[in-house]
């Protein structure tokens, strides 16, 4: 399931409290926890976030509500990154540090920059895997990391020019109030060009070496969401499947909002395979199972997902030499709530 953080639900809410939104009522109504809104390290579903934009320009009737967002962007809305950022040398580096950290921000982001001749282009666009977030998000993504940039640098930052794959709003007012340079709509991409001297003008309150402390900090984050835990994220969804028969590749990608080449490919970058996680998970439930009194063979064979029990039974000899019948007659039974029975 892709994630995005909590911070970037905030600074919808507090766009949503400008307008006069009750956002503790349209939270709920989308199945959102209110109370977690405060908390910067919680992070909701990016289906949630995307209903969360949904509900709000609906609430609030305003088209343009992704560039009333960005004005809340604060570092914090970008987790450690955000600090990291604060703290380069130059925009440059900054930006740099966006794209490369932007999946620890939103697993659906991805961040391209590049220098084109003399000037810098940082191109932006969110893969979800599913339902495709409105273009408002997109508009506080570009708008919000430009307003950061005049943060950073307490000085204006103006584009050379900005691109949009969507139409141009009927009310381009915003638009130029925030860019003030030419914008482009109905492109193949999403994008913002700077000056190369803009972005490479020292930043007069730089900590370089703090910057970079941050920066392991967020490596840190980065390889536990998606290098050595991938294989527990893929357990996670497999749990759920079991129940409802043999998981699927398919729709254990789905689930993770990813191909299911991309799903195979990362299992085998940490050295396992698709068939190797879902046996060992089943393997371990079945210890688990087998020790309770309550769940007879058949209920076992259905929570770990096999058509009947004597195919339970056939995998169990696999993995252990033996039959489930005989492994649980020479171990210690568990009740029903996890008390040993005699």
């Amino acid at each position: 399931m892709q994630t995005g953080l909590s911070a970037w639900v905030f600074a919808i809410v507090r766009a949503l409290e400008d307008a006069a939104i009750d956002t503790a009522q349209l939270l709920r109504g989308i199945g959102m926890a209110p109370e977690k809104v405060g908390d910067l390290q919680h992070r909701y579903s990016q289906e949630r976030v995307t209903s969360l934009w949904i509900a709000a320009v609906e609430a609030t009737g305003d088209s343009n509500f992704g560039l009333k967002v960005a004005r809340h962007i604060r570092p914090s809305t970008f987790h450690v990154v955000g600090y990291a950022m604060s703290c380069s040398s130059s925009l440059k580096r900054a930006a740099e540090r966006f794209a490369h950290s932007a999946r620890l921000i939103s697993d659906a982001a991805v961040v391209d920059f590049s220098k084109i001749g003399d000037d810098y282009l940082l191109k932006v666009d969110l893969h979800t895997g599913g339902r495709q977030p409105i273009y408002q998000t997109i508009d506080t993504i570009l708008a919000g990391f430009l307003i950061l940039c005049e943060w950073i640098q307490s000085a204006p930052v103006v584009p050379l020019e900005v691109k949009f794959r969507h139409r141009k709003p009927q009310d381009e007012s915003d638009y130029l109030r925030i860019f003030r340079c030419p914008i482009r709509y109905g492109q193949k991409e999403n994008s913002i060009l700077f000056r190369g001297s803009d972005l490479e003008q020292p930043v007069p309150s730089a900590n370089e070496e703090l910057a970079m402390l941050l920066d392991e900090m967020a490596a840190r984050h980065l390889a536990y969401r998606f290098t050595s835990h991938f294989s527990l994220k893929v357990r996670d969804a497999l749990v759920g499947q079991l129940p409802n028969g043999e998981p699927s590749k398919q729709e254990t990608a789905r689930l993770l909002g990813m191909t299911e080449r991309t799903l195979l490919r990362r299992l085998r970058d940490e050295n396992t395979t698709f068939q190797e996680l879902l046996d060992r998970l089943r393997e371990k439930l079945a210890f688990d199972y087998l020790r309770r009194d309550d769940l007879t063979m058949e209920k076992i064979a259905y929570l770990l997902g096999f058509s009947s029990s004597s195919a339970f039974s056939r995998a169990f000899v696999r993995w252990t030499g033996q039959r489930p019948s005989e492994w649980r007659d020479g171990r210690p039974r568990l009740g029903a709530n996890g008390e040993l029975l005699d």
